[in-house]
């Protein structure tokens, strides 16, 4: 029996009244599709988000400025897809920071991807059309047109020296919960240390959760990417956590993957070092969650940890 959508904050409803706002639609727990309090209709008009805790309040903030600060000085007329998100407002409300965005009327995936195991019918993208694989690297080469060189120094910089400092923490965590053997962290320490850290610093600007839950494609064939709490990655990085997450279907991996060689110079070591990071983030993201709910995934992500390791799989890869 799948678990009811965790509660709301008991203030969402004071919060709800100060705005003068009406929910139609929970899309997560701290995601509200909402409308005027007097609009009576079901089309909503905002997208209100809000956090109490620390690290929700602290990730708000950094959206509310990557909203209102970066993304409307995007010239996005050479974009062939990409559409990107309209902030609206944002403030503290009795311990909730809150904000909110333009609602963007279109067809959202965000219900088609799940890595929950009581979810196998959209479990790891598996019911994704084939041809969404396509509009994602279109998206990717719309985002490679922005100029990082002109972005705001708040901008978050990826940096491999510190995630490699964070790593030797956060690897030690997982094999004392029994999630990882030492001897693969170890194989791993030897694949990174060997890597030159300046290549990894960045080279576009990214949501930071590029994938397909976060896509809603619009008419025309244009796409909105949502959920814009990212800043500069190295592009292989980027590509790779897409691939990775839709582990679920693997029609969709090779058709994404033959689009990515048509449009980019791929390097194959480059392209595990962005495997190997990004499949270790989402082991230790997910090291919290209930076996029951989260196991197949997260095994499946410390499947692909194991195997990329070995550079013939990462060839395989772009057979």
């Amino acid at each position: 029996m799948e678990p009811p959508l965790p509660p709301l904050h008991p203030r969402v409803p004071e919060l709800l009244e100060h705005l003068n706002l009406r929910v139609v639609d929970a899309i997560k727990w701290n995601v509200l599709a909402c409308t005027e309090a007097s609009d009576m209709g079901s089309e909503p008009t905002l997208i209100l988000k809000f956090g109490s805790d620390r690290r929700k309040a602290e990730s708000i903030a950094y959206e509310v400025r990557i909203l209102s600060e970066v993304l409307p000085t995007i010239d996005q007329d050479p974009f062939e897809r990409l559409v990107l998100p309209e902030y609206v407002n944002d403030g503290m409300h009795e311990g909730l920071h809150w904000m909110t965005m333009r609602y963007i009327k279109g067809e959202p995936l965000v219900y088609e991807w799940s890595e929950m195991t009581f979810k196998p019918d959209v479990l790891g993208g598996k019911g994704i059309n084939v041809a969404v694989a396509r509009s994602a690297v279109d998206v990717l080469r719309d985002l490679r047109l922005v100029d990082i060189g002109s972005l705001p120094k708040f901008v978050r910089h990826f940096d491999f020296k510190e995630w490699l400092d964070g790593f030797h923490l956060k690897s030690e965590t997982l094999i004392q919960q029994g999630i990882m053997e030492r001897s693969t962290v170890e194989n791993a320490l030897r694949h990174f240390s060997s890597r030159n850290v300046e290549r990894y610093q960045g080279s576009m600007f990214t949501n930071g959760d590029f994938y397909p839950r976060n896509f809603i494609f619009l008419s025309k064939g244009r796409i909105a990417v949502v959920d814009w709490v990212g800043g500069i990655d190295p592009w292989e990085f980027v590509a790779m956590y897409s691939w990775l997450l839709m582990w679920g279907n693997p029609a969709w991996q090779q058709s994404y993957i033959s689009e990515i060689k048509k449009h980019f110079p791929v390097d194959l070591e480059e392209m595990q070092i962005g495997l190997l990071v990004k499949a270790f983030d989402q082991v230790y993201r997910w090291r919290e969650q209930p076996e029951e709910y989260i196991g197949f995934a997260r095994t499946q992500m410390l499947a692909y940890f194991h195997q990329c390791l070995d550079l013939d799989y990462v060839k395989k890869i772009f057979e």
